[in-house]
């Protein structure tokens, strides 16, 4: 779905002013957040809960006693999800220090503690060398920006010069488990950078597959797209 520049202000608008109130999500409500029947803690200049992971939320799939690594992982709501699903372990990584502390929380609010861990990092930088997993999961920002970015709350959604994207598939065939069943899944937008990240995905040895979609507006769809490596 191509945009015109017109839309694309629009949809540049939202973005902004989506930022502006996660800067003070608490001062806000004060209290946890409710997405898909449940509630999340969620702390200032984290992505809330929203309906741009509703699409991967309720289309993937993790077997019992699987590994996830969830990139991105904001409030945790990904990285929940998978225990919920059957992981027996979720590493939940994101740049943002605010993101970690609400991942923790809420892994504790969800009785999930000794499964989810919950890493500072940027993309895959505080994975251990050794570290492998059967799932990597992403939710990640859709869309660059060619002025600076100033701070977390801006991070949530943009990603300057794609470096999220490009720095997600650099890492994502050492990450993932050289197994026929090792995959990925990753959240993107119809305003947001998909042909990039298929064009990356093929670079890298990896096939992408829609598994779902969640159209809010006109001007926005998010998709959740399944990757494996090719055969």
């Amino acid at each position: 779905m191509t945009l015109s520049p017109e839309e694309m202000k629009k949809v540049y608008d939202i973005q902004r002013s989506m930022h502006q109130k996660f800067r003070h999500v608490n001062s806000i409500y004060g209290e946890p957040l409710p997405y898909l029947g449940r509630l999340f803690i969620v702390h200032e200049g984290v992505f809330w809960p929203s309906k741009d992971s509703e699409a991967l939320v309720k289309n993937y799939a993790i077997n019992p006693g699987e590994e996830v690594c969830d990139v991105c992982t904001g409030s945790g709501v990904i990285a929940v999800h998978s225990a919920w699903k059957g992981a027996k372990k979720v590493v939940a990584l994101d740049i943002n220090p605010n993101a970690i502390k609400s991942t923790l929380e809420n892994s504790k609010y969800h009785n999930l503690g000794d499964i989810i861990e919950a890493r500072q990092s940027d993309v895959f930088s505080a994975l251990k060398s050794e570290e492998r997993f059967e799932v990597v999961t992403m939710n990640p920002p859709f869309t660059d920006h060619k002025k600076e970015v100033g701070d977390y709350a801006e991070l949530t959604v943009w990603d300057p010069a794609l470096h999220v994207q490009k720095s997600f598939f650099d890492g994502l065939d050492r990450v993932l488990k050289h197994i026929p069943t090792a995959r990925a899944y990753v959240t993107q937008a119809s305003f947001g950078a998909i042909d990039e990240m298929v064009e990356r995905a093929d670079k890298t040895g990896f096939s992408v597959q829609e598994i779902g979609k969640n159209v809010v507006d006109d001007l926005r769809t998010f998709y959740a797209f399944e990757l494996r490596r090719k055969k």
